[in-house]
């Protein structure tokens, strides 16, 4: 099954998903960032998956605008969504206020991978603000990556 995955990555951890998926899926998996999945002609594939981390509560604009330009595409064919964030209890929220209604609907399935937050990678405002939110510690780890390999199943059906 030849499938696109199209992500956007800060830190590292959401490609490092994308790249556990695709290792899953096999040799006819291509990933790209969201910048660059706008060359890519949807038709050729046989399964778009898209994935982002969660910022205060919202996917990045690309993964957004994306999804906005290609929706039409994006419906002619199966499709699943994963997110990476430290706060799963709301990641149903965060996926109603992130995705049109209708490519909620269509997904296959919707994956959560958990996250991390790692202080030292941040700067200004957001280092301060996580600062407050971690109280004292470095790093908040929530990583869920043993999730991929049921979403890849529910995706391939095997």
């Amino acid at each position: 099954m030849k499938t696109l995955i199209v992500y956007e990555s800060k830190k590292g951890y959401t490609k490092s998903c994308a790249e556990q998926i695709a290792g899953e899926l096999g040799k006819t998996t291509v990933i790209v960032t969201a910048k660059m999945a706008y060359k890519e002609v949807l038709d050729q594939y046989d399964l778009v998956i898209i994935g982002s981390a969660v910022y205060a509560g919202k996917v990045p604009s690309r993964i957004r605008k994306f999804c906005k330009v290609r929706s039409e595409e994006l419906l002619n064919r199966p499709l699943a969504l994963f997110m990476c964030g430290t706060g799963e209890e709301f990641k149903d929220s965060y996926y109603e206020k992130n995705y049109p209604q209708s490519l909620l609907e269509h997904s296959l399935e919707k994956g959560w991978f958990g996250g991390l937050i790692v202080l030292n990678q941040h700067r200004g405002i957001t280092k301060m603000v996580l600062s407050s939110i971690l109280k004292g510690k470095q790093e908040l780890h929530v990583e869920k990556q043993e999730n991929i390999s049921g979403f890849v199943s529910s995706i391939t059906g095997k």
